[in-house]
């Protein structure tokens, strides 16, 4: 299984003791999105090799306990959460570290950017750190000079510290959207696309795009994979090259995302309208405001989990 933490919430920037609690535990529990009352206990256990055995003809046999093989965190502000980054040296892991230099009308709640910049190269120390500049949005004073002109800027301090960038543009039709800020024409779009591309490729880094119906490979951009079998595969191989054991996917389904989406599947463990950033574009805003360390109410079920390598 492979831990989302998380797609609905910043959970490393407000909820690291709730995550650390519940690892601790060893189980947590995930409200249905769509029927409130149904309530999932997830064991979390750490993926572990226990014994590794080969036959006559050079076959291995491989003894496991555990599922979570590995956990992708999503977050603009993980700096609570690298605080405690000890508390995972037993896991695989990597950070989708959402990074933009947008005013705090439009993303409040936030560190200034220098200080977020700072956390992000820290980070890296630990573990892979993938930037997602998104999602990218027009407003008043925010027009194609100004995202060049930052995307610049963020490139050339980040171009040590990370060799991809996810991008998408913001989608309008999302409750929590503000009629103040829309996604740029196509003409805008195109013109972002080729200096983004100019200068991400200056500095070392590949585009990718999250999700986004439009072909821009002429641009050099690709089609993204947030949650990332391939770099669970390197860390996994990694981390028991000693027993030479090399780790790969079972499957290419996507499990239930957008179209688009090429993430592989993933438990997430994160709860909408959960989340203190104060982004006017938000997605994640469904209804009334709430916390992760309210413990949902229903029936709780035992969910299954499954190993996605091998």
């Amino acid at each position: 299984m492979i831990l989302s933490v998380s797609r609905r919430t910043d959970i490393p920037a407000f909820y690291s003791d709730w995550f650390f609690k519940c690892l601790a535990d060893g189980f947590v529990l995930v409200q249905n999105q769509i029927n409130p009352k149904k309530i999932a206990k997830i064991p979390l256990k750490k993926f572990e090799i226990i014994d590794v055995s080969t036959n006559l003809v050079g076959d291995k046999k491989i003894e496991t306990k555990g599922n979570i093989e590995g956990i992708v965190f999503w977050s603009k502000n993980p700096k609570p959460l690298l605080n405690q980054i000890d508390k995972l040296k037993d896991f695989v892991f990597y950070f989708l570290y959402t990074l933009n230099p947008y005013p705090t009308w439009i993303e409040g709640g936030l560190p200034p950017l220098e200080e977020r910049i700072e956390t992000f190269k820290e980070l890296s120390k630990y573990c892979p750190v993938i930037w997602r500049y998104d999602p990218i949005l027009i407003a008043d004073g925010i027009d194609v000079e100004w995202h060049i002109k930052n995307f610049k800027y963020l490139c050339e301090n980040l171009k040590d510290y990370t060799k991809h960038c996810k991008i998408s543009f913001v989608i309008e039709s999302y409750s929590g959207c503000s009629k103040s800020v829309h996604a740029p024409n196509e003409k805008d779009k195109n013109i972002l696309l080729e200096n983004f591309s100019k200068i991400a490729k200056e500095n070392g880094i590949q585009i990718e795009a999250c999700a986004e119906s439009g072909d821009w490979t002429k641009y050099g951009i690709v089609p993204s994979k947030c949650i990332n079998g391939e770099i669970f595969e390197k860390l996994l191989s990694k981390k028991y090259a000693n027993l030479g054991l090399t780790f790969k996917r079972k499957n290419n389904k996507i499990d239930g995302q957008r179209k688009n989406c090429g993430c592989m599947p993933a438990v997430d463990i994160g709860r909408y309208d959960t989340c203190n950033h104060k982004c006017n574009y938000c997605y994640a805003r469904k209804s009334k405001h709430s916390s992760m360390y309210d413990t949902p109410q229903g029936e709780i079920y035992d969910r299954k989990t499954e190993l996605e390598f091998e």
